[in-house]
C-alpha cells in the first residue's frame, strides 16, 4: 500500500493535530522527533489507550531500536487498527526521509478516525456504549477524509442518578473536544451540559452485552499476553543457546588445562 503524498494544506492540518496531543518530549524536528516511533505510539495511546502500552517503546538513538518500536507499533497496534506499513515505509521514517512521517501520520490519523467510527457504529447497533475502548469520540476532520462528511455520532449517554455511566458520557465527550470538528465540538459539548446537570437520557445495557463486552475485552488481553508470552519464549531460548555455548567453551578451558598441567613429582623410596 502505497502512502499517498500529502499537499500543503494537509501538511498544516497534521502539524496542528500533533500539536494538540500532549507528548512526553518537546517538538524541535518532526522528521527527527517520530525516528524512534514513541512520539507515535504516544498519539495513538493518547486517542485509544488500551491498544497501547507505552512501556514497550523506548527513546532510542540507534536505527535497531528505532526499528524495533516500528515494527512493534506496526504488528500489535497498527494491524488492531486495520491496516499495515511496508517495512521500507517505516525505515523511511526512522531514517528521517522528508515527509515520510508526515505521510505515516496522514494515514494513522485516517485509519484511527474509520476505527472509532466503526466501534461507534457497532456500539450504536447494540445499543451498548460499554463495548467502546477508552478512546475519544470523533475525530472531526479526519473522519470526512476516511468516510465523507458525516454528523458526528452521539456520545455515550448516561442515566441521571448513575455515577459511572456520567462519568463514561463526559470523557468520551471531552475527548470529541480533542479533535473533532464544528458539529462535534458542538454535540460534545451540549452532552458535557446534560451529563453534569444529570439530564442525560437513559441508557443501560443488558446483561448479554455487557457480558459479551467483557468476553471480547478479555480476548484481547489473552491475544497480548500470547504474544508477550512468544516474544519471552523465544528470549529463553536464545538465554538457554548462550549458556549451552558457555558451558562448552568451559569445558574446553579445563580440559586445556588438564592436558597443559604438569603432572605430580614422584615420591621417593625410604
Amino acid at each position: 500500500m502505497a502512502l499517498p503524498e500529502c499537499t500543503e494544506q494537509e501538511l498544516t492540518a497534521i502539524y496542528e493535530w500533533v500539536d494538540t496531543v500532549p507528548l512526553s518530549r518537546p517538538k524541535k524536528s518532526i522528521a527527527r522527533d517520530f525516528a524512534d516511533g514513541v512520539l507515535m505510539a504516544e498519539i495513538v495511546h493518547y486517542f485509544f489507550p488500551r491498544l497501547v502500552e507505552l512501556h514497550n517503546y523506548s527513546p532510542a538513538h540507534n536505527s535497531v531500536q528505532k526499528l524495533y518500536n516500528w515494527t512493534t507499533l506496526n504488528q500489535r497496534v497498527f494491524k488492531r487498527l486495520g491496516f499495515s506499513l511496508a517495512r521500507e515505509q517505516y525505515e523511511a521514517v526512522v531514517n528521517a526521509e522528508a515527509h515520510a512521517v508526515e505521510r505515516v501520520l496522514k494515514l494513522v490519523r485516517t485509519k484511527m478516525a474509520r476505527f472509532q467510527l466503526e466501534l461507534t457504529e457497532r456500539a450504536a447497533r447494540q445499543g451498548d456504549s460499554w463495548s467502546q475502548p477508552d478512546s475519544p469520540a470523533g475525530f472531526g476532520a479526519a473522519r470526512q477524509g476516511a468516510a465523507g462528511h458525516h454528523a458526528a455520532p452521539p456520545a455515550a449517554e448516561a442515566a441521571p442518578g448513575d455515577g459511572n455511566g456520567v462519568v463514561r458520557s463526559m470523557s468520551g465527550s471531552i475527548a470529541a473536544l480533542r479533535l473533532g470538528d464544528v458539529s462535534s465540538k458542538l454535540a460534545a459539548s451540549s452532552m458535557l451540559g446534560r451529563a453534569c446537570d444529570g439530564t442525560a437520557p437513559a441508557s443501560f445495557p443488558s446483561l448479554d452485552q455487557a457480558v459479551a463486552a467483557s468476553i471480547e475485552d478479555r480476548e484481547q488481553q489473552l491475544d497480548e499476553l500470547r504474544e508477550t508470552n512468544e516474544i519471552l519464549e523465544t528470549k529463553i531460548s536464545k538465554l538457554e543457546q548462550l549458556l549451552r555455548l558457555k558451558d562448552a567453551k568451559i569445558q574446553a578451558l579445563l580440559a586445556r588445562l588438564a592436558a597443559d598441567e604438569p603432572p605430580p613429582p614422584a615420591v621417593a623410596a625410604s
